[in-house]
């Protein structure tokens, strides 16, 4: 997967407002994740070459910051907190709930497709505490092993959902094809 002619245009433009090009090194792994759903190594060459960082140094940012990712995610990515204020909250059984209800290991993709879970490290909502992230962007608060099983489950049957409307639409296709 490498980037195209565009977005490495893009990428020049936005990093020439920096007065070093690494300075602009985390906007474009954040443009190569939103484009990709995460961050591919064939990519790492290329910003490598726009940044002047090495592959290397860019690795260990994706590293430090937990928002980067260099992994696919399922279709929902739900960061659980494990620090101090979770934890003592009840993050653990959350955690764990999760877990089982995506039926995978942390990091890994649901079988349908439709969840990946991950401990995360303080996501700044420590007065919901335990809590969570969906996406990077939906908060969710106060939770208990009962809501992130059942949110787990909305997941899965939104996934499922659109797997059969999408092979109703083939279905149709070849249908009105006769």
């Amino acid at each position: 997967m490498s980037l195209s002619e565009h977005d490495i245009e893009h990428l020049r433009e936005h990093i020439a407002h920096y007065p070093h090009k690494r300075a602009g090194a985390i906007y474009c792994l954040y443009y190569v994740q939103d484009k990709y759903g995460y961050i591919p190594r064939d990519s790492l060459d290329e910003v490598s070459e726009l940044t002047d960082l090495s592959p290397t140094q860019l690795d260990e940012l994706i590293t430090f910051y937990t928002l980067l990712r260099r992994r696919p995610v399922g279709r929902r990515l739900i960061r659980i907190c494990d620090s101090i204020s979770c934890y003592t909250r009840g993050a653990e059984q959350v955690l764990a709930a999760a877990k089982e209800a995506a039926g995978v290991e942390f990091g890994d993709i649901s079988a349908d497709g439709a969840v990946t879970v991950l401990p995360s490290i303080c996501l700044g909502l420590c007065d919901r505490a335990p809590a969570g992230l969906v996406d990077d962007k939906e908060d969710l608060g106060e939770l208990t092993p009962e809501k992130i099983r059942d949110l787990i489950c909305k997941y899965a049957a939104e996934t499922l959902s659109e797997k059969e409307a999408g092979s109703q639409q083939i279905l149709a296709v070849l249908k009105n094809a006769d």
